[in-house]
């Protein structure tokens, strides 16, 4: 079965896999790669500003196309918020010459908001985009327990003719 996608999943299920790259990628423009640990620097400051644009773009529009999905849009700015804290997180754990404190916090946070992106992009897939406000799915898609015990169905959506 295939399974449609839109922009808002294609750009959550990247933010994830950005999130996944950064945890295992490392600063200038374009340094001198001679010394590994530089590149390893330099990669990390890359991948984070891409995945820090992927995260802005996928909140952006999980607030333009998803708004009536509360779980997506709490999902993606805890991810937005996240990545902000983490890239403050990562510049004073330069500035601090890798203090153990904020390394810990700078590793912690980058736990926190990989599991927020891929929690995103699992919603992203997993609930219609076309959810409403009060319930994330429609009131007519979810079946009924009576109080007799009775399951009621879903009721079929009403067609109107065109003629």
């Amino acid at each position: 079965m295939r399974l449609p996608r839109d922009r808002f999943q294609i750009l959550a299920l990247a933010s994830a896999v950005g999130a996944f790259a950064l945890t295992v990628a490392g600063g200038f423009l374009v340094p001198d790669f001679s010394d590994s640990n530089t590149a390893i620097e330099w990669t990390h400051r890359t991948v984070a500003a891409i995945v820090g644009l992927l995260v802005l773009v996928t909140t952006l529009f999980a607030w333009r196309k998803r708004r009536g999905v509360c779980r997506i849009l709490r999902a993606s700015t805890l991810s937005l918020v996240l990545v902000i804290v983490q890239a403050a997180l990562g510049g004073a754990v330069v500035v601090s010459n890798l203090n153990p404190f904020l390394v810990v916090a700078h590793v912690s946070i980058a736990a926190a908001f990989f599991a927020t992106a891929v929690a995103t992009a699992l919603l992203a897939f997993v609930l219609p985009p076309t959810a409403t406000a009060s319930g994330d799915i429609g009131a007519s898609s979810v079946a009924s327990v009576e109080p007799a015990g009775e399951v009621t169905p879903p009721a079929a959506p009403q067609l109107e003719d065109e003629l």
